[in-house]
């Protein structure tokens, strides 16, 4: 958000000062201590930000998802305080160096901007003498003069903010939602005003905003509109722009009111409308809806951070609020007529945003307890990195970052962090990941509803998808489970007849819930198994979801057939990166997972990787400098040692990692499932990332990490507090790998060669199967000894992936990777040709890949093609490996375990 260079080289005003020119401000909802001492602030403080607010769920989510309060609570970890006393020591100094640094604008500007807001305890909602108290207690904890202590504007916070503002402390009403608690507000500032003045106080220093939320109000009107039908839906993102026309011109009405002008020529200062909750929750409006309709003088608008940065890209600086608010009277008035009431609408959501605020406020404190706890024990699972020879390259590239604003164009969706050319398809319309968590917190309820509806008729759910659709619920289910009397999960990500059986077997497909995952509705896979259980259950439309994007032919599927429920995706994300959309949530919903949880556990670490978070400080911009660091300096092969819990993340991240970077002859090869070794197993050709919960962590593993750091190898440590710390995870790794992506310069978002093996799986159908000679033991031998330190060896099995097989796979990984000393990976076929299956074919040539295949006398039908389960897994592991030589990769196959185990 630095000024905009012109054709002429001069630089224009940003869109915060020209909106200053309306005189509008533009405030921050957002505060964390290292945006103050970065600099940040200052920087944006120049640009034209006017103040800040702040409120319990910011501070927890920058307590919790960044090491920033580290040192202060460290300080104070053992002393005898609660943790609210210790909150407030934090929020008191926060609120204290950000009112410093707009001290000048307070003063330029005559006490009208320049201020700060820190928030009473929201568990004093309904507690007027309580809120007086505290409110009274911050202000003089602070104590600066450009401080807004805020109260909220319920029933029992009316009296509260007459008797504060009469005592000359400064307020900022919250959760007003209504005109008529605007009235009441507004008059109680009056009342204050004239108290002052009959005791002969002054009122020129006396200030005052009336936060109107505006988002919110949408959100649930929308809902009820919904509710009714069609016609009423047309009303839709009409009521809250609506609200707030009619507000401003009640504020307008009041300025022109004999009292008002008795008391402005005494020196009272407005009591300005501020707009809050104006990021825009639905993704069909316009992403700055409610700044660019809210636009007029003696107002503020607060803006998050993201809604800040999408207004100085295309935001329209013009007046748009009206001083006669005749069409949005018709408007509310269309509104009530369709059977909205509106006062209801209102007391609902001051109840929402009480009972939410209180959580937040219930969550930090939580928070920090757990920090105080970790930070006072000798050795606290924090981030930590030891990166011997490249630890000097890892600063300066997060150094380097700052300087470019890498971060903040990542946030912005800019596609020259990766591409010299903007208009490179898939990364503009790739990045959706980045704020997927916030839209669907909006549809927890919907999904935890749907999930005891699901629970009460079926026992199991077969999740029908491969690579990015079936990865993440894989992971869920491998940590998780299931919650008692839900159903259970399985995951049909193989082709192999005998694993496609097996869904059979082991369940009553009475009571068995398909889930049909595809993100572009054509999987192949996907597309075979509902054919097959399509039939299996006579057509049965009740038992059957999809999870797609818009307008796919699996849409259009699943209306023909009345499936009992279809979730239409975020269309703006690739399949790797959608752990956290509907291809996770909607499984981990319906096993009895909190999907509330665990996004509350991403979203604070998208607040930690936030675009006004400086490299050194964000874990996942440190993250990805190392990954992107230690590829450039030839540790490139990524190993996760992973505890038991964790165990399956590994699925997961190694597609999203080498699908990410595995092309133009570079990347970065995941290695997980992998034993650890003793050091001397090792090329330097790794990294090592141990990923463990706290519980688990493992003194002999922490042991062998030592050791391999005394030998050289780069040791990055993650502990997670517990395993609903996974979401946090999903976000971290996934912004980490867009960062890597930015300093190896590729694009991190399209998959190039994964097409290849699908074209040649459909060619090798077309033409009939003729399966490439298996190796015998001799040029088995010979293709092993071949593989040289730096290179790695890729084990893809298109065997039925069972307990035995990882056992007995795993035992000939573990003893190839000690004899050749190089890096190993295990994939089960088909499911790699949609993980790892690029980096295979697109990244360095140094792989070296051994495929297993195996003969079964069982095979299955699949309706209305003409080659069934078996041909399908055939076809699929010759076309791979035709790929693979065709690009000169090093290929062999052989026929079952045996001789592999026999080596």
């Amino acid at each position: 958000m630095r000024g905009i260079m012109s054709a002429t080289g001069t630089t224009t005003k940003t869109k915060m000062k020209q909106l200053l020119d309306l005189v509008q401000s533009v405030w921050l909802d957002y505060l964390r201590r290292g945006m103050t001492r970065s600099g940040e602030l200052q920087g944006l403080i120049d640009q034209g930000l006017r103040g800040m607010t702040s409120n319990p769920t910011i501070f927890e989510h920058a307590i919790g998802g960044s090491n920033d309060y580290d040192d202060a609570l460290a300080e104070i970890a053992t002393e005898s305080r609660s943790d609210a006393e210790v909150f407030e020591i934090i929020a008191v100094e926060d609120v204290r160096e950000a009112a410093d640094l707009f001290r000048p604008v307070y003063d330029a500007t005559g006490s009208a901007d320049g201020y700060v807001s820190l928030e009473v305890s929201p568990t004093l909602a309904r507690d007027t003498a309580g809120t007086i108290a505290e409110a009274r207690r911050l202000w003089g904890a602070v104590d600066r003069p450009n401080v807004m202590i805020k109260v909220p504007g319920t029933k029992e916070g009316w009296p509260a903010v007459e008797r504060l503002l009469a005592e000359g402390i400064n307020i900022n009403i919250t959760l007003l939602f209504s005109l008529e608690h605007y009235a009441k507000v507004a008059e109680a500032h009056l009342q204050a005003l004239e108290t002052r003045l009959k005791a002969g106080r002054p009122i020129d220093r006396i200030a005052s905003v009336a936060s109107f939320f505006v988002s919110r109000v949408d959100t649930e009107v929308d809902k009820r509109l919904q509710q009714i039908g069609p016609k009423a839906a047309n009303l839709s993102g009409k009521a809250a722009v609506a609200n707030a026309h009619l507000a401003y011109t009640r504020f307008i009405e009041t300025s022109r009111t004999p009292r008002w002008k008795a008391l402005a020529k005494r020196g009272a200062r407005p009591q300005r409308l501020l707009w809050a909750s104006t990021g825009t929750k639905n993704p069909a409006y316009s992403d700055v809806i409610y700044v660019d309709t809210l636009i007029g003088p003696n107002t503020i608008n607060t803006m998050p951070p993201a809604t800040l940065t999408q207004f100085e890209d295309h935001g329209v600086v013009r007046r748009t609020l009206p001083e006669f608010g005749l069409e949005a009277r018709k408007a509310l008035d269309a509104v009530s007529a369709a059977g909205i009431d509106l006062a209801d609408v209102s007391r609902v959501l001051e109840e929402d945003g009480i009972k939410k605020f209180a959580q937040s406020f219930e969550a930090l404190l939580g928070v920090i307890a757990k920090k105080r706890k970790t930070l006072a024990s000798p050795a606290g699972p924090r981030p930590s990195a030891q990166l011997r020879t490249f630890d000097a390259r890892v600063a300066q590239r997060l150094d380097s970052f700052d300087a470019h604003h890498v971060t903040k164009r990542i946030w912005s969706k800019d596609p020259t962090v990766w591409v010299d050319d903007p208009n490179t398809p898939e990364i503009r319309d790739r990045l959706g990941w980045l704020r997927v968590g916030e839209a669907m917190v909006r549809d927890v309820e919907g999904l935890t509803a749907f999930a005891e509806e699901v629970r009460t008729n079926f026992n199991r759910v077969v999740l029908c998808g491969m690579g990015g659709s079936s990865l993440a619920p894989e992971v869920f289910w491998r940590t998780f489970r299931h919650k008692k009397n839900y159903p259970s999960l399985f995951v049909l990500d193989s082709t192999d007849p005998r694993t496609v059986a097996q869904v059979e077997q082991t369940g009553d497909l009475a009571r068995t819930l398909f889930l049909i995952a595809s993100k572009s509705g054509t999987t192949l896979e996907s597309d075979c198994f509902f054919r097959y259980f399509w039939e299996k259950t006579g057509r049965q439309g009740k038992q059957f979801v999809v999870i797609t994007d818009p307008g796919t032919p699996l849409v259009h599927l699943a209306n023909k057939n009345r499936f009992l429920k279809g979730f239409a995706n975020p269309p703006d994300i690739g399949g790797r990166y959608s752990a956290l959309s509907y291809f996770g949530l909607v499984p981990a919903a319906l096993i009895g997972m909190d999907v509330g949880k665990l996004l509350h556990r991403a979203h604070r670490m998208e607040e930690a990787c936030g675009q006004f978070v400086p490299g050194f400080q964000n874990p996942a911009a440190w993250l990805g400098a190392i990954m992107g660091e230690a590829a450039l300096a030839g540790r490139d092969k990524l190993t996760f040692v992973l505890s038991k819990s964790m165990a399956s993340f590994g699925l997961w991240v190694e597609q999203l990692i080498a699908e990410s970077t595995g092309k133009n002859g570079k990347g970065m090869l995941p290695v997980a499932g992998e034993p650890l070794g003793a050091p001397e197993v090792y090329s330097d050709d790794r990294v090592f990332v141990y990923l463990a919960l706290a519980s688990e962590v493992d003194r002999t593993v922490e042991g062998q990490l030592d050791d391999l750091a005394r030998a050289g190898h780069p040791i990055v440590r993650l502990v997670l507090e517990d395993i609903y710390d996974l979401g946090q995870e999903f976000f971290r790794w996934e912004f980490a790998t867009a960062v890597a992506g930015a300093v190896l310069g590729i694009h991190p978002f399209d998959q190039p060669n994964v097409a290849e093996s699908k074209a040649n799986t459909k060619a090798v159908l077309e033409k009939g199967i003729k399966l490439a000679p298996a190796a015998s033991s001799s040029e088995a031998r010979s293709f092993l000894d071949r593989i040289k330190p730096g290179e790695y060896l890729a084990i893809t099995a298109y065997l039925p992936p069972t307990p035995e097989h990882d056992r007995r796979l795993e035992q000939i990984r573990a003893k190839l990777r000690d004899r050749l000393k190089v890096a190993t990976t295990l994939g089960y076929g088909p499911r790699y040709l949609h993980s790892t299956g690029q980096l295979h074919k697109g990244g360095r040539p140094i792989g070296h890949f051994l495929q297993i295949t195996s003969t079964s006398d069982e095979d299955l039908p699949i309706p209305g093609e003409k080659f069934t389960f078996g041909k399908l897994e055939a076809a699929q592991a010759e076309g791979d490996l035709q790929a693979l030589r065709k690009r000169g990769r090093p290929a062999i196959r052989v026929e079952g375990l045996d001789l592999l185990e026999a080596i």
